[in-house]
């Protein structure tokens, strides 16, 4: 049993000794060569400048888009300026020649050819019409005996007569539908009652009594 005991306690303090010795010697010479620290900072470098080329890029697609946007908008704005300008005359012919249609006029011209073709539809203008005249009512002030214009009321014409025989037998029947009212009998006078009542009963207590 003893030589079980120090079999243990001599391999548990091997072990421990080949530990320590094992991690001095990791220590000492376990570590990063320079190539392996030289591919080390390769990568950071590396993952620093796809960060950055990213951003870049995204950046860049953004304003790409932001240009295309404009560009289009600018487009759409040449285009309606470019519809609403009139077409050159020349130009119109020349289309109108290739088509093999004859050109014409496309814009209306209201010129008068001569005079005026109204001239005989207008009413004559003599100077007394066209000057206003100042005295055209002395003839009105001069008059010796004005006339005074009467004034009545105004008719109706549209009224009518009333009908007077429907207005009479109307008031006739309205005459004789008068309202007969009952005679209504009076209300009994309860305290007369009472007392009455009360005087039979004494006299019948009365007549009892003297039986």
């Amino acid at each position: 049993m003893s030589e079980l005991w120090e079999t243990l306690t001599t391999g548990l303090i091997l072990s421990l000794l080949f530990i320590g010795v094992s991690y001095l010697f990791w220590k000492r010479y376990d570590r990063p060569t320079p190539l392996m620290l030289e591919r080390k900072e390769e990568k950071e470098r590396l993952s620093e400048e796809r960060k950055t080329w990213r951003e870049v890029e995204a950046r860049m697609r953004a304003e790409s888009e932001e240009a295309e946007l404009k560009a289009a908008y600018e487009r759409r704005k040449a285009e309606e300026r470019a519809r609403a300008v009139v077409p050159d005359t020349t130009d119109v012919k020349e289309a109108w020649k290739s088509l093999g249609v004859a050109s014409a006029e496309t814009t209306p011209r209201f010129e008068s050819v001569g005079g005026d073709a109204n001239v005989d539809h207008r009413p004559l203008e003599t100077a007394e019409e066209s000057e206003p005249s100042a005295n055209d009512d002395d003839d009105l002030l001069s008059a010796v005996d004005p006339v005074q214009v009467r004034q009545d009321k105004v008719v109706q014409t549209g009224a009518e007569e009333p009908d007077w025989d429907l207005i009479e037998k109307l008031g006739e029947i309205a005459d004789k539908d008068e309202i007969v009212v009952p005679d209504v009998p009076e209300a009994p006078d309860l305290e007369a009652a009472a007392r009455s009542e009360r005087s039979n009963t004494r006299s019948d207590g009365n007549v009892l009594e003297e039986e």
